[in-house]
Parts: structure tokens; sequence; C-alpha cells
């Protein structure tokens, strides 16, 4: 048998052979073993042997043969399986690691969760109850009457030299047969719905991707058993796409296991594994980083957010990640996020306006969205949102906005602002806020200088460079983080 190559594609596509690859490794680890298992070695087989540094995903033809056979194929020489479990020894090594896999991992139905599963049929038959019946991830794919053994050995299948008239894949390209088998439909061998509930074509609900009432799109039965692990990928929340299955698995593997509830949660944890893991950093580079996009399900709905090559390597940089992580820590809302991920820099600026706004007034009259949170970590994660807007400019080249040298120093700014003479319950402050939006240097100068003649202290140095700075949003954005660091108590000063 020839190798199995797979090509990256869409990001659906890329979704469900990352499915595979995930159940590839379970099985190869011994997932059907209750003790003894060998995770590594599943991961090891997929990172050094499947994964390729070009993108793609090879399966050798031997171990290819292996898992679309059943236990009658030997598995190659130095590859590991356990035997089947009594009554599955016909069943194909895929659709077995498919089906014992999703039970391991909950897929059954809430009216088997209290019957006796000991046996492996009758695991079986609760994870297909659990997926093919209505109102599920493959509703209607099979009925509830067929044998899912003989089911499922014909929806795993690879394609072969077959007599008959061929037609192409739409999803690889590879000929195969329009031929079915017991207990399959012709339009089985079509992206319908059934077979993805998200982007299979219906004659009656959109999408309606079929002509003169037929479905046009043809998949061959390899493609076929890679949408059967979209559930798996589905589960996780969240869904990173790139341009490389290898930087696919290595972001995905990252990111799973480290969600949590709500939303912010999910996406804080991408920029965890993209800060975190150095590996990460090595490989997931270059033409890798095209079109990168982060895919959430969220309540039967996905949400896209496409990640330029661009945005992509800022958030490879380990302070912009870290920042825009406590950003999201600090609001729920993620109005950082929200204008990071979608490339508005410079509206960072605002954004911390707003926020300063609302903290100096305290209140928000028109519910804007758009407000850093501070209830909890008081002026902090304002200073954290200019210092973000800092790193940003400096890791921009210069012909996109940046400026190749971090001219805010927040720290410095913080502790300049601790014993300024001034302090946020003054009057001067919010004019000072209004000038500084408005960008005009002269007066907030002569403002500032004022303040500290009056109290005869020294104008400090880093207010000094402040002033020499040349990009107007980066001067504006070093005078919100003083204010952000001045105390609370009043001083009294007025104009």
């Amino acid at each position: 048998m020839k190798d199995i190559e797979i090509y990256p594609s869409s990001w659906y596509y890329n979704a469900c052979v990352h499915g595979v690859l995930e159940t590839l490794a379970w099985g190869l680890g011994g997932g059907e073993r209750n003790e003894g298992r060998n995770v590594e070695e599943g991961e090891r087989v997929i990172q050094e042997v499947v994964l390729q540094d070009d993108g793609r995903a090879v399966i050798p033809g031997p171990l290819a043969e292996a898992i679309f056979g059943d236990d009658s194929v030997p598995m190659p020489q130095g590859y590991e399986c356990p035997p089947a479990p009594p009554g599955l020894s016909s069943l194909k090594r895929l659709a077995r690691w498919w089906a014992g896999r999703g039970y391991e991992e909950g897929f059954i139905g809430k009216s088997q969760r209290d019957r006796d599963l000991s046996n492996p049929v009758a695991r079986l038959n609760a994870v297909c109850s659990r997926l093919f019946s209505k109102s599920c991830p493959y509703e209607n794919l099979a009925q509830p009457s067929w044998d899912k053994i003989t089911f499922l050995n014909n929806w795993f299948g690879r394609n072969g030299p077959e007599a008959g008239d061929t037609v192409r894949c739409s999803f690889c390209g590879e000929p195969f047969a329009l031929k079915t088998g017991p207990g399959l439909r012709a339009y089985d061998l079509y992206f319908t719905r059934p077979m993805s509930s998200y982007l299979g074509s219906s004659l009656d609900k959109f999408p309606n991707m079929s002509w003169d009432g037929k479905p046009n799109l043809p998949v061959c039965r390899t493609c076929r058993s890679y949408f059967l692990h979209f559930h798996f990928v589905e589960r996780g929340r969240v869904f990173i796409n790139t341009n490389s299955l290898l930087s696919n698995w290595y972001l995905n593997r990252l990111v799973s296991g480290r969600l949590e509830e709500g939303a912010f949660q999910r996406r804080r944890a991408i920029l965890d594994a993209m800060r975190y893991d150095p590996q990460l950093r090595r490989r997931v580079s270059g033409w890798g980083l095209q079109n990168m996009e982060v895919v959430l399900f969220e309540r039967g709905s996905i949400r896209y957010y496409p990640v330029s090559a661009r945005l992509a390597k800022l958030l490879l940089v380990p302070q912009v990640s870290s920042l825009l992580s406590r950003a999201l820590q600090a609001d729920g809302r993620s109005p950082v996020w929200d204008c990071v991920i979608e490339e508005r820099f410079d509206y960072l600026p605002v954004i911390i306006y707003k926020s300063l706004r609302v903290s100096l007034t305290g209140s928000n009259p028109g519910s804007d969205t758009e407000i850093i949170s501070t209830a909890s970590r008081g002026a902090e994660p304002i200073l954290e949102a200019v210092e973000l807007y800092s790193e940003i400019k400096k890791n921009l080249p210069r012909e996109e906005g940046g400026t190749g040298v971090s001219y805010i120093n927040t720290k410095e700014l913080k502790n300049a602002a601790a014993s300024a003479p001034l302090t946020l319950g003054d009057k001067m402050v919010f004019r000072l806020l209004e000038l500084t939006r408005l960008n005009k240097r002269a007066e907030v100068y002569h403002l500032l200088l004022h303040a500290y003649v009056a109290r005869e202290m020294v104008f400090p140095e880093v207010l000094v460079n402040l002033f020499q700075v040349k990009d107007d949003e980066m001067f504006k954005t070093g005078i919100y983080a003083f204010i952000s660091g001045l105390r609370q108590e009043a001083a009294g000063l007025s104009l």
C-alpha cells in the first residue's frame, strides 16, 4: 500500500485531520489498554514520523495498511498495538480507536450512562448512538438498526484501484469510484449535512451546495474517514489553523488541556501556548504563519479571528503575548484583545484614554464596552495596556507604523507619578487628560511644569524625555501612563 500524503487545506479539513492525528496518537500509544499505556510513544510517532517540516502529514504505507485493517493485518515492525477487545477483532483499527477514544472522552448518550458498558461491543454501540442520532454531530449518518461494525468498516476506507467510472475527491484530488457497500447510501460519498452539520450541503437548509437536487461535492473514502473526527476538535472549543499541519499540531496540543470556561480564558490559553513553548517558537515561523486563524466554537456557532503573519509574529514576542494575556485576565470583555487581534493598534491609546476618563469621573454613562476594567487591580491594567502598545510599536516595522525603539518606560513613569505634586483627586488632572488627548504638548508641558514649580520639585527626567518623543500617539500614551500612576488622595491643587 502506498503512503497516505495529506496536504493542508481549509480550516475544517485541517481540523478533521488534526482529530485523526490525535486518534492515531491515542491508538499507537496503547489507548485501548487500561494500564501500561505509553502516550509518549504515540505522540512520538506523529511528531517524528507522520508530520513533515513542509507542512504535510505522511502516513507510511505499511502503517497505513495496518491502521486501515483489522487484527488480521499485522502491525509493521517497530509499532505496537494491543489486540482488539472481545467482539471487535473484525473492526478496522482506526475505527476501533475512533470508538475507543470517543468512549474514553465521554461521547455516549445520556440514556447509556447508567448502563453496564463493560462489553466492548456495547460501548461501540453507545458511542455510535450518541454521534449518529438526531441532533448529534453526525445526525442520521447511520440508522439505529444497522450493524455498526459493518457500517464503520465501510466508512473507514481507503481509495484503491477499483473498476468503474472514477471522480476526483473535492478535498484531496485523489480519484475514486462512486460505489457503495452494505448499509451505505449513494450520497454518503458526498459532503452532505450528516457528514458535517456546520458546512455539509443540504437540499432545504443553508448551506445548499446541491445542483439540480443532487449533492456536488464528492468525498473519497479516505477523506471521509477524516471528517468523522471533527467532534473531537469541536469539543476543545478552539482550533488554531495555519498553512502547516505540523504547526497546527503543536499549537492545538498546547492549547488543549489549558482551556477553562469563558471565551477570554480560551484566548489566553492560545497566548500561553505561543509564549512558553520554545519548540513551538522555533517551528511555527515563516510560511507556517501565513493566514493563521483562530476558530472558536461557542454554543453551536463558529467565530473566526483571522491572524495575519504580521500579528502572528507579534504574538510570538514573549513581551507582547504576556502583556496581552494579562490584559485578558483583567478584563473578561477583552477590549484590548479585540483591538489587537483586529490589528487596530493605534486605537489602543483611545481605549486607554476612555478608560482613564471613566476612572477619573467614576461613571460610564454610555455603558461603553471599550473600557479596561480597574475594579480588581486598580490602574495596573491601564499601565499594562500602555506597555503593550509600546511593545507593539517597538516590534512593528517602521513602514507599518513601528518605531524600532521603546520610548515609554511605564515603570519609571509610575515611580515618577507616585511622588508627583499631583494626585488623581486634583482638579487639574482632568484638564491634563483632555489637553493630552488633543495633543496640546505646550499646554501639557506648562501645566505639569507649573505643578512641579509650585511645590519646588525637580521636573523628572522621564517626563523631559517623554516630551522629546516625536510620535504623537506614543507621547499621549506616555502621559496617560503617568496619570494612571498618580496617587489617589487629593492634594488640593487647582488652576
